[in-house]
C-alpha cells in the first residue's frame, strides 16, 4: 500500500455510500458496476451490493470517486454477494 493511499484514507472518509438528491442516486467509492441496463444497475464494493431498479436509467456522471444515476427510480436494494 502506498503512503499516499494511507494518508488519503486517513484524511478522507472513503466509505461505500449512497445519497439520494433531486431524484438522482449518487454512489460514492464504488469498485465495480456489476450490471447495467435501462431497468437495473448493480454496483459493488468488496462484498456489498446496491441494486437500483427503475425505468430509463442512465449513468449521468461517472468518476473514480462517485457516479450519478438518473431516470425513473423505483427502488434501491442493499445486499451482499452472499445473499
Amino acid at each position: 500500500m502506498s503512503l499516499r493511499k494511507v494518508i488519503n484514507d486517513y484524511v478522507e472518509c472513503n466509505n461505500f455510500e449512497i445519497k439520494i438528491t433531486n431524484k438522482k442516486v449518487k454512489v460514492y467509492y464504488y469498485d465495480n458496476i456489476e450490471n447495467f441496463t435501462s431497468s437495473k444497475v448493480t454496483i459493488s464494493k468488496d462484498n456489498e451490493l446496491i441494486n437500483i431498479k427503475g425505468k430509463d436509467l442512465v449513468i449521468e456522471t461517472m468518476f473514480k470517486e462517485y457516479l450519478v444515476i438518473s431516470g425513473k427510480i423505483n427502488s434501491i436494494e442493499l445486499g451482499s454477494f452472499n445473499d
